[in-house]
């Protein structure tokens, strides 16, 4: 998904070089797209797109553009950021969204994302200017960047490019392969808007030499879909994320013990009674979330005809 940095870059290593070049030069390219939400069944329009700096001073992004495309490849918006933003740390990040998708997760994006229904979970693509693509679904048009599509965005869910590669805490040229499917997987929606502080955390920083190790944290699990409460369904089908990309899970089914699983998750038939589907995630450090996500419902027998 890396587009045409070649030129840019060698500017940089130019203008680094010269003793009359400000120290505090900011420009735009050195980011990539983190995540993509195309919104859900329940709220179509609510839709955004989150841009994240790898080095500092990426903030000066008044005039460029994201676009959003359809299956077929036409373009289905093109959106402009108005002014700069004003956080330009390394890490920032940067949402530009809808006003549905600020009302639903409560925060104020840094540009508009127009017209809402841009997104198409079952097929689509975003391209940062002509840096950076990202695909999905059933997309068959051609972009400026390269990005090899994986499977449609499931409902309620949105995709997350993973940063494990080289330093598991930090957003780096190397986490960008030029193929979606192994750059991006699909995670709960959690949108960070520029006014929101980085959280990310270096590796080999003091923190983690004093043995605080900021970046083994458990990820959190959410259910996105789940049967009724009381339904004749005995085979009834759940699904699942975390608000960390490239995670595992695990499910169980009353005091069964849990195994790996992936969404969506449809157990074998389950006897007539009362029942608890739990499902936890395991993240890329080994830890598994504390506190499992869990579902208690109930099997009805079948009406007598």
């Amino acid at each position: 998904m890396r587009g045409r940095l070649a030129a840019p870059v060698a500017f940089l290593a130019v203008a680094i070089g010269l003793s009359a070049a400000p120290a505090a030069e900011a420009t735009f390219h050195l980011m990539q797209i983190r995540e993509v939400y195309p919104g859900s069944v329940a709220s179509p329009g609510s839709e955004y797109v989150e841009l994240q700096m790898w080095a500092e001073g990426q903030n000066h992004v008044a005039g460029h553009v994201l676009r959003t495309y359809a299956a077929s490849g036409a373009v289905t918006g093109t959106d402009a950021f108005s002014a700069d933003v004003p956080r330009g740390a390394d890490q920032s990040t940067m949402v530009l969204a809808t006003p549905e998708a600020e009302s639903q997760f409560g925060f104020v994006g840094d540009a508009p994302l127009a017209p809402p229904g841009s997104l198409d979970p079952s097929g689509g693509a975003v391209c940062w200017e002509d840096l950076d693509c990202v695909s999905w679904g059933a997309f068959s048009g051609s972009l400026p960047s390269p990005a090899a599509a994986p499977a449609g965005i499931p409902d309620g869910m949105a995709l997350r490019r993973t940063i494990a590669t080289g330093c598991p805490t930090l957003l780096e040229p190397g986490d960008d392969h030029d193929n979606s499917a192994a750059d991006f997987s699909a995670a709960f929606p959690g949108p960070r808007p520029n006014s929101v502080a980085p959280s990310e955390h270096a590796c080999g920083s003091a923190s983690e030499a004093a043995g605080s190790q900021p970046n083994r944290h458990a990820p959190q699990t959410a259910l996105s879909r789940k049967p009724p409460k009381r339904s004749r369904d005995r085979t009834p089908t759940f699904r699942f994320g975390a608000d960390e990309a490239g995670a595992s899970f695990e499910c169980a089914i009353d005091s069964r013990p849990f195994r790996a699983c992936r969404s969506p998750f449809t157990p074998g038939r389950l006897a007539i009674g009362h029942h608890t589907f739990k499902v936890r995630a395991r993240g890329d450090s080994g830890l598994a979330d504390p506190s499992p996500a869990s579902y208690a419902f109930a099997v009805l027998p079948k009406r007598l005809r």
